[in-house]
């Protein structure tokens, strides 16, 4: 990890150079030197990393190491900042002022001696590491090998399309069970050691065909060790009735416990569910639940999964138990060779399976999680070589303990993930168990701490995100991060950690002393911090909320500062604590709810800043100091109330590269965006409140949501048409009319309509949008009743949606128009009276869901209905909450 922490400043600092030369130009000698030094450093700390368990003293070499090099990377940050506020006039004058809390003006002399003091440190400890014996490492740091450069060339894994190996049987077994109409029975266990895989199999029954066609409702929920009640019964409630809108869910956050039981209980009576508990940890968790599981009269069931086969036995000795296995020799080599092997007739990598593959699987014992993972890793190795150093190391390394296997198969995959994947791993430890960590904000923290280097863009402004992306996908394919939710354009929207890999995660972290988590009780009773805490995690567990009382000036050091308190939780913070942690990039301030407040302007202080969310916060104003905030990319302003005033400050912003605005706002004068050349995402953006100079063309613009009125059909045509390179474009609120299809960008592959009021069909329109592949109609899209797709229309078309279109009636789909279309979901139409002939005529069609659709509009669709020859070559069709007229 050292060896990361090293190749990460040296880059960071050469891109501190690039982007600030003009600034540094006093220093620009010594900074070169100490790249120079850190360079000659990381070639032995690859080495040392794997040698600090043989001495205590290596491990605090290697310690002192890394704080020198983010020090020095702090010193140069610091002093770059503060020379451009000096040279800086108007809103960077404030920038000074805030500088100045760093420290009275750190002159030229002051940061060259500190410069050479960190340079001679590093020299003195990097003789050191000689001297013990320590060599030049003849492997490549700091960016993946020659090898892993091909390995991004090979085909996609099988084992990132969820293809599983051994739980055929398990499968048909539980699904048999569960489609059963027995009224009597109705409880299915899983249950297995950590790593046998209860939740994948588990998954699989959820996503199954069979069972999503036989239960209208389902609900899925991952259990915590920290079993709430409340927060559970409400999912439960939540999935089980959806669609819902924001004010019948509010209606549920109201009710008592008992109510809230009581009517997840009817609903169970009343409708066919499927409700899956995912990990229930002892007896007192299920006793704390199953109020609300009736255990008769009734064709809903339930599937638990646990690793204690004695909370099965407790609850019910007549349940239907699914007890899990290891995995025999054979199916073990099955699986091992899916993950390693591509999918391509690769005989040389398959001659290397037959060769070490079988010595392998032994000490794997059996367990996917240990086989996935080991397979992950050889995934990556392409020569005959690299297998035997694998084997090799899983046989001096892996124990017979169960336990101890997997926590060292991970072992060894994490220390031979290459430097740039470490820090992105390890930064997987700060969110909570179970939690579904959204890809977006994952990656643009990574961004803010400056693991995706932007020497690393190449041409493009936008490359950053991909290069994220490549990363996480990396992660995947080596099976260290589980895919949760995919996007409507096929990218990874949530990811997930697998509960054996997540508490090695936050172990190897903590080793490290790359991450340090806590809750506020904690951070109130510790008087100091053991060594210097750079990245904290907030999380609830004490039910203390006040952040008033913590000595933030103990975490000088923070660059990530994350609140990851949940909705139901309320904190705040003092309005002075800003300018304690001065060096912070990352600030992730979601869910704050205790107070309405206005956001202390000493949030200005935080020069450093490249990330800062307030989404779903109880904030209602943001000062104009945030234009002080000249580094910040990522911005998000999206709170629970409209922000009264946005000041306009964006003009100085010049690094922002994603910016959202609260769904409704005021501003004093219209806001300067044209500055922001990097602009890559514009959510909420009203178009009545923003300047649109006849040269703003915002090129890098891939995401575009507007808020709009009628009054704003100018401005709107005027926005779309000089947004080239829009991809996913949202239009919300009343418009006379759509813009002209040569007015909208040709790249633009996803389109969602929301309360747009047209009067006249859209489709005449957007069917000639020739790459579009998702659209989405939500509200009252269209004040028409009836709707036509035209032949040839809509001819990349995958995915559509209509959602509440409270006056279309009819519906007509000619032959030869979305000859793509694969998914098709209808909801809250009441008054559509049948599904188009036309559909019956696109044989790409596989998925097709009716949402709380009339009950004689379901019943056309069944076998034997007049409608059912439009569907029957549908693979899946589920209905939803169509059990009334």
């Amino acid at each position: 990890m050292a060896a990361s922490v090293v190749s990460g400043v040296m880059t960071r600092i050469g891109d501190l150079l690039v982007q600030e030369g003009k600034f540094l130009s006093e220093v620009c000698n010594e900074v070169e030197l100490l790249q120079t030094e850190l360079k000659l450093m990381q070639s032995l700390l690859k080495a040392a990393d794997t040698r600090q368990d043989e001495s205590d003293h290596v491990r605090q070499w290697v310690a002192e190491i890394k704080d020198l090099a983010y020090d020095a990377e702090d010193i140069i940050a610091t002093y770059a900042l503060e020379v451009a506020s000096r040279k800086g006039g108007g809103v960077q004058k404030a920038l000074k002022r805030c500088a100045g809390i760093l420290g009275e003006g750190i002159t030229v002399h002051q940061v060259g001696s500190q410069i050479k003091d960190i340079k001679m440190k590093i020299s003195n400890l990097k003789m050191i590491f000689q001297e013990y014996g320590t060599r030049e490492s003849t492997m490549q740091v700091g960016g993946p090998s020659s090898n892993e450069a091909k390995q991004k060339e090979r085909q996609t894994f099988s084992h990132l399309e969820h293809d599983v190996v051994g739980f055929d049987n398990d499968l048909n077994n539980l699904v048999d069970f569960l489609l059963k109409k027995e009224r009597d029975n109705r409880v299915a266990w899983i249950c297995g050691m950590g790593g046998l895989g209860k939740t994948t199999l588990a998954k699989m029954v959820y996503n199954h065909h069979q069972v999503k066609q036989y239960f209208n409702h389902r609900a899925w929920v991952y259990i915590s060790q920290q079993c709430q009640k409340r927060l559970i019964w409400e999912e439960i409630l939540v999935s089980l009735l959806s669609p819902l809108s924001q004010m019948e869910r509010d209606k549920i956050q109201k009710l008592t416990d008992e109510e809230v039981c009581n009517k997840l209980c009817k609903v169970q009576r009343e409708k066919k569910c499927l409700v899956i508990l995912d990990g229930i940890w002892n007896i007192n968790a299920w006793n704390s639940l199953r109020g609300a599981f009736l255990e008769e009269d009734t064709s809903s069931k339930i599937l638990l999964t646990s690793r204690n086969k004695e909370v099965s036995l407790h609850v019910d000795r007549e349940s239907f138990l699914y007890e899990l296995q290891h995995l025999n020799d054979a199916r073990s080599l099955d699986l091992l060779e899916k993950m390693a092997v591509s999918r391509e007739k690769d005989f040389v990598t398959k001659t290397y399976m037959e060769k070490f593959g079988k010595k392998m699987i032994g000490y794997c014992g059996g367990l996917p999680l240990a086989i996935t993972t080991l397979g992950g890793l050889l995934a990556t190795k392409q020569t005959q070589g690299e297998w035997e150093d694998v084997l090799q190391r899983v046989e001096s390394n892996i124990y017979v303990h169960d336990n101890l296997r997997v926590d060292k198969v991970l072992a060894i995959s994490y220390n031979d993930l290459p430097c740039h994947l470490k820090p992105c791993f390890l930064y997987l430890a700060h969110f909570p168990e179970d939690f579904e960590i959204p890809t977006k904000e994952l990656i643009r923290m990574w961004m803010g701490e400056g693991f995706l280097s932007q020497t690393q863009r190449g041409g493009g402004s936008d490359i950053m995100d991909n290069v994220g992306d490549q990363y996480l996908q990396e992660l995947v394919q080596r099976c260290m991060v589980q895919v949760g939710e995919k996007g409507s354009l096929g990218r990874i929207k949530t990811c997930r950690m697998h509960e054996l890999m997540r508490k090695f995660c936050i172990s190897k972290a903590e080793e490290e002393n790359f991450l340090h988590i806590t809750d506020i009780l904690s951070m109130k009773q510790c008087e100091t911090q053991i060594g210097k805490v750079r990245r904290l995690a907030i999380i609830s567990e004490s039910g203390d909320d006040s952040f008033e009382e913590i000595k933030f000036n103990e975490y000088p050091y923070l660059r990530s500062l994350l609140h990851l308190l949940s909705r139901h939780d309320h904190s705040y913070f003092s309005e002075s604590c800003f300018k304690k942690f001065k060096l912070v990039r990352v600030l992730h301030l979601e869910n704050f709810k205790k107070r309405n407040i206005k956001l202390s302007k000493d949030i200005g202080c935080l020069i450093h800043l490249r990330y800062l969310s307030l989404k779903e916060s109880h904030i209602n104003n943001v000062p104009s100091s945030i234009g002080n905030l000249r580094c910040l990319e990522t911005l998000d302003l999206r709170t629970c109330f409209s922000v009264q005033r946005v000041p306009n400050v964006f003009k100085y912003m010049k690094q922002l590269k994603h910016l959202y605005f609260p769904t409704e706002y005021g501003v004093g004068v219209n806001l300067e965006l044209a500055n922001l050349c990097y602009l890559q995402t514009l959510v909420n953006v009203q178009p009545k409140t923003i300047q649109i100079p006849t040269w703003f063309k915002p090129k890098h613009l891939r995401v575009l949501k507007v808020n709009t009125n009628k009054r704003a059909q100018d401005v709107l045509q005027m926005l779309i048409s000089r947004c080239p390179n829009v991809k996913k474009l949202n239009l919300c609120n009343r418009i006379e009319k759509l813009p002209e299809v040569h007015q909208f960008s040709q790249n633009l592959a996803k389109l969602s309509l929301r309360e747009t009021n047209l009067e006249e069909d859209p489709m005449a329109t957007l069917e000639k949008l020739l790459n579009l592949k998702i659209l989405r109609f939500i509200g009252t899209v269209f004040n028409g009743k009836n709707m036509v797709c035209a032949k040839k229309g809509f001819p990349l078309l995958q995915s559509l949606v209509f959602s509440e279109l409270y006056n279309l009636e009819e519906w007509r789909v000619e032959k030869g128009a979305m000859t793509c279309l694969y998914h098709l979901q209808i909801e809250y139409c009441r008054r559509l009276k049948m599904i188009p002939d036309g559909l019956k005529f696109i044989t790409t069609l596989q998925e097709l869901e009716i949402k709380c659709m009339p009950k004689s509009f379901k019943e056309s669709l069944d076998k034997g209905g007049p409608d059912f020859d439009k569907v029957n070559h549908v693979r899946s069709l589920v209905f939803q909450n169509c059990d009334e007229e």
